[in-house]
Protein backbone atom coordinates (compact mmCIF):
# COMPACT_ATOMS: atom_id res chain seq x y z
CA UNK A 1 0.00 0.00 0.00
CA UNK A 2 2.51 2.38 0.83
CA UNK A 3 4.55 1.88 -2.40
CA UNK A 4 1.16 3.42 -4.05
CA UNK A 5 1.35 6.51 -1.43
CA UNK A 6 4.91 7.39 -2.51
CA UNK A 7 6.27 9.60 -5.56
CA UNK A 8 9.94 9.07 -6.41
CA UNK A 9 11.55 11.46 -9.16
CA UNK A 10 15.46 10.29 -9.72
CA UNK A 11 17.46 12.97 -10.76
CA UNK A 12 19.20 10.50 -13.41
CA UNK A 13 18.89 7.10 -15.06
CA UNK A 14 21.63 6.88 -12.52
CA UNK A 15 19.82 7.58 -9.48
CA UNK A 16 17.18 5.62 -10.90
CA UNK A 17 19.82 2.34 -10.86
CA UNK A 18 21.44 3.54 -7.32
CA UNK A 19 17.81 3.44 -6.18
CA UNK A 20 17.09 0.05 -7.75
CA UNK A 21 19.72 -1.33 -6.28
CA UNK A 22 18.23 -0.91 -2.76
CA UNK A 23 21.28 -0.63 -0.89
CA UNK A 24 21.36 2.68 1.11
CA UNK A 25 18.56 5.54 1.57
CA UNK A 26 18.88 9.04 3.48
CA UNK A 27 16.32 10.71 3.81
CA UNK A 28 16.78 14.32 4.78
CA UNK A 29 14.14 15.90 7.05
CA UNK A 30 13.93 19.53 7.51
CA UNK A 31 12.27 20.56 11.05
CA UNK A 32 9.16 23.78 10.65
CA UNK A 33 8.58 22.02 6.91
CA UNK A 34 4.83 21.15 7.28
CA UNK A 35 4.94 18.70 4.67
CA UNK A 36 7.01 16.49 7.34
CA UNK A 37 4.07 15.13 9.08
CA UNK A 38 3.53 12.33 11.47
CA UNK A 39 1.58 10.33 8.50
CA UNK A 40 4.06 11.37 5.78
CA UNK A 41 6.73 10.29 7.36
CA UNK A 42 5.20 6.70 8.46
CA UNK A 43 4.53 6.50 4.74
CA UNK A 44 8.32 6.97 3.91
CA UNK A 45 9.89 5.06 6.75
CA UNK A 46 7.73 2.06 5.88
CA UNK A 47 8.00 2.57 1.97
CA UNK A 48 12.01 2.41 2.65
CA UNK A 49 11.97 0.05 5.40
CA UNK A 50 10.64 -2.47 2.01
CA UNK A 51 12.39 -1.48 -0.20
CA UNK A 52 15.77 -0.59 1.11
CA UNK A 53 18.58 -2.76 2.86
CA UNK A 54 19.68 0.34 4.96
CA UNK A 55 17.96 3.68 5.85
CA UNK A 56 18.65 6.86 7.20
CA UNK A 57 17.11 9.97 8.55
CA UNK A 58 19.36 13.01 8.72
CA UNK A 59 17.12 16.21 9.84
CA UNK A 60 18.51 19.78 9.60
CA UNK A 61 20.62 20.43 13.19
CA UNK A 62 19.72 24.14 14.91
CA UNK A 63 22.08 25.81 12.75
CA UNK A 64 20.67 25.02 10.02
CA UNK A 65 17.38 25.70 10.93
CA UNK A 66 17.90 28.75 12.51
CA UNK A 67 19.20 29.81 9.46
CA UNK A 68 16.29 29.74 7.54
CA UNK A 69 14.31 31.68 9.81
CA UNK A 70 17.32 34.47 10.02
CA UNK A 71 17.03 34.38 5.83
CA UNK A 72 13.04 35.02 6.81
CA UNK A 73 13.91 38.28 8.57
CA UNK A 74 13.21 36.78 11.63
CA UNK A 75 16.17 38.35 14.77
CA UNK A 76 18.65 36.07 16.17
CA UNK A 77 17.17 35.39 19.40
CA UNK A 78 13.48 34.61 17.59
CA UNK A 79 15.03 32.16 15.32
CA UNK A 80 16.94 30.43 17.71
CA UNK A 81 13.94 30.32 19.48
CA UNK A 82 11.76 29.24 16.87
CA UNK A 83 14.42 26.80 15.69
CA UNK A 84 14.77 25.01 19.08
CA UNK A 85 11.01 24.47 19.04
CA UNK A 86 10.65 23.11 15.50
CA UNK A 87 13.31 20.84 16.20
CA UNK A 88 11.50 19.29 19.08
CA UNK A 89 8.52 18.82 17.57
CA UNK A 90 10.16 17.08 14.40
CA UNK A 91 11.84 14.69 17.07
CA UNK A 92 8.49 13.61 18.26
CA UNK A 93 6.93 13.20 14.87
CA UNK A 94 9.71 11.06 13.89
CA UNK A 95 9.30 8.59 17.23
CA UNK A 96 5.70 8.67 16.54
CA UNK A 97 5.95 7.61 12.89
CA UNK A 98 8.56 4.90 13.57
CA UNK A 99 5.98 3.69 16.46
CA UNK A 100 3.53 3.31 13.24
CA UNK A 101 5.49 1.05 11.27
CA UNK A 102 7.92 -1.87 11.31
CA UNK A 103 11.26 -0.08 10.37
CA UNK A 104 13.31 -1.29 13.63
CA UNK A 105 16.34 -0.49 11.60
CA UNK A 106 15.99 2.78 11.06
CA UNK A 107 18.50 5.48 11.97
CA UNK A 108 17.60 9.13 13.17
CA UNK A 109 20.98 11.75 13.66
CA UNK A 110 21.35 15.03 12.71
CA UNK A 111 23.60 16.92 10.09
CA UNK A 112 25.73 18.37 12.63
CA UNK A 113 26.71 14.88 14.22
CA UNK A 114 28.56 14.10 10.82
CA UNK A 115 30.76 17.04 10.66
CA UNK A 116 34.08 15.51 11.68
CA UNK A 117 33.44 12.69 9.51
CA UNK A 118 36.38 12.12 7.26
CA UNK A 119 34.36 11.33 4.13
CA UNK A 120 31.79 14.76 4.97
CA UNK A 121 34.64 16.80 5.38
CA UNK A 122 35.88 15.54 2.12
CA UNK A 123 32.75 16.13 0.14
CA UNK A 124 32.59 20.03 1.93
CA UNK A 125 35.75 20.44 0.73
CA UNK A 126 34.68 19.73 -3.02
CA UNK A 127 31.09 21.91 -2.30
CA UNK A 128 33.45 24.85 -1.42
CA UNK A 129 35.55 24.43 -4.81
CA UNK A 130 31.86 23.94 -6.82
CA UNK A 131 31.36 26.98 -5.06
CA UNK A 132 34.09 29.17 -5.74
CA UNK A 133 32.57 28.98 -9.26
CA UNK A 134 30.83 32.09 -9.93
CA UNK A 135 27.68 29.96 -12.05
CA UNK A 136 27.55 27.61 -9.05
CA UNK A 137 27.44 30.27 -6.44
CA UNK A 138 24.30 32.00 -7.95
CA UNK A 139 22.44 28.64 -8.98
CA UNK A 140 23.59 28.50 -5.19
CA UNK A 141 22.15 31.62 -3.57
CA UNK A 142 18.98 31.46 -5.54
CA UNK A 143 18.16 28.12 -3.93
CA UNK A 144 18.69 29.57 -0.65
CA UNK A 145 16.34 32.62 -2.14
CA UNK A 146 13.69 30.29 -3.11
CA UNK A 147 13.77 27.77 0.32
CA UNK A 148 13.78 31.40 2.09
CA UNK A 149 10.82 32.65 -0.05
CA UNK A 150 8.66 29.36 1.11
CA UNK A 151 5.36 30.36 3.36
CA UNK A 152 6.01 33.75 3.37
CA UNK A 153 3.63 36.37 1.68
CA UNK A 154 3.25 37.03 -2.14
CA UNK A 155 5.63 39.76 -3.29
CA UNK A 156 8.43 39.50 -0.04
CA UNK A 157 11.90 39.49 -1.02
CA UNK A 158 14.82 38.26 1.21
CA UNK A 159 17.74 40.60 1.13
CA UNK A 160 21.21 40.10 -0.06
CA UNK A 161 22.26 39.88 3.96
CA UNK A 162 19.45 37.31 4.56
CA UNK A 163 20.23 35.18 1.63
CA UNK A 164 23.53 35.41 2.74
CA UNK A 165 22.52 33.80 6.74
CA UNK A 166 20.61 31.41 5.15
CA UNK A 167 23.31 29.70 2.97
CA UNK A 168 24.83 27.60 5.81
CA UNK A 169 21.48 25.29 5.20
CA UNK A 170 22.49 23.65 2.48
CA UNK A 171 26.37 23.49 3.15
CA UNK A 172 25.93 21.66 5.66
CA UNK A 173 23.58 19.29 3.16
CA UNK A 174 25.64 19.69 0.25
CA UNK A 175 28.24 16.12 1.40
CA UNK A 176 24.79 14.19 2.12
CA UNK A 177 23.94 14.99 -1.11
CA UNK A 178 27.37 14.38 -3.39
CA UNK A 179 28.51 11.88 -1.14
CA UNK A 180 26.40 10.10 1.34
CA UNK A 181 28.14 6.18 -0.30
CA UNK A 182 31.27 7.62 1.11
CA UNK A 183 30.13 9.16 4.70
CA UNK A 184 28.04 5.87 5.58
CA UNK A 185 30.89 3.52 4.08
CA UNK A 186 28.06 2.05 1.70
CA UNK A 187 29.05 1.19 -2.02
CA UNK A 188 26.41 3.24 -3.61
CA UNK A 189 23.78 5.53 -1.86
CA UNK A 190 20.78 7.85 -2.54
CA UNK A 191 19.51 11.18 -0.89
CA UNK A 192 16.54 12.11 -0.94
CA UNK A 193 14.05 14.99 -0.03
CA UNK A 194 10.87 15.72 -0.88
CA UNK A 195 11.32 17.92 -4.03
CA UNK A 196 14.92 17.70 -5.97
CA UNK A 197 16.70 21.60 -5.32
CA UNK A 198 18.37 22.62 -8.39
CA UNK A 199 21.52 23.38 -6.39
CA UNK A 200 21.77 19.87 -5.86
CA UNK A 201 20.14 18.81 -8.73
CA UNK A 202 23.12 20.50 -10.50
CA UNK A 203 25.61 17.76 -9.28
CA UNK A 204 23.29 14.86 -10.61
CA UNK A 205 23.50 17.09 -14.45
CA UNK A 206 25.42 16.23 -17.68
CA UNK A 207 27.53 18.76 -18.34
CA UNK A 208 28.03 20.37 -15.12
CA UNK A 209 31.26 21.21 -14.12
CA UNK A 210 31.13 19.66 -10.73
CA UNK A 211 29.40 16.18 -10.11
CA UNK A 212 28.50 13.64 -7.32
CA UNK A 213 31.00 10.77 -6.05
CA UNK A 214 30.97 7.46 -7.71
CA UNK A 215 27.79 5.63 -6.31
CA UNK A 216 25.81 8.47 -5.12
CA UNK A 217 22.78 9.24 -6.51
CA UNK A 218 19.60 12.30 -5.77
CA UNK A 219 15.53 11.64 -5.96
CA UNK A 220 12.85 13.66 -4.58
CA UNK A 221 10.49 11.80 -3.07
CA UNK A 222 6.69 12.63 -1.52
CA UNK A 223 4.30 10.64 0.20
CA UNK A 224 0.72 11.51 -0.54
CA UNK A 225 -1.88 10.85 2.86
CA UNK A 226 -4.34 8.91 3.45
CA UNK A 227 -7.32 11.29 3.32
CA UNK A 228 -10.17 11.32 5.79
CA UNK A 229 -13.45 10.74 4.23
CA UNK A 230 -14.76 14.44 4.24
CA UNK A 231 -12.15 16.11 4.89
CA UNK A 232 -8.96 17.72 2.83
CA UNK A 233 -6.15 18.51 5.44
CA UNK A 234 -3.99 15.94 3.45
CA UNK A 235 -3.65 18.71 0.86
CA UNK A 236 -0.89 21.11 0.29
Amino acid sequence: MESELVDVDPCSDNCARILSAGEHLVLMVSPGNPYFSVSRLAILFQWAAQNIKHVDVVVSDLQMTEATYLARGLAENQARKKARADLRQMASRIRRARDMVSAPDLRVSEFGGWTGNPEYRRAHAFAQEALRDPAYRALYREGTREAAKARMPDGWEPTEQQITAGLIHSEKALPFVINASGILGASQAVTAYSRPAAQFTYFFTEGSAFRAFSGQGYIGVRAREREAKGSSSGRR
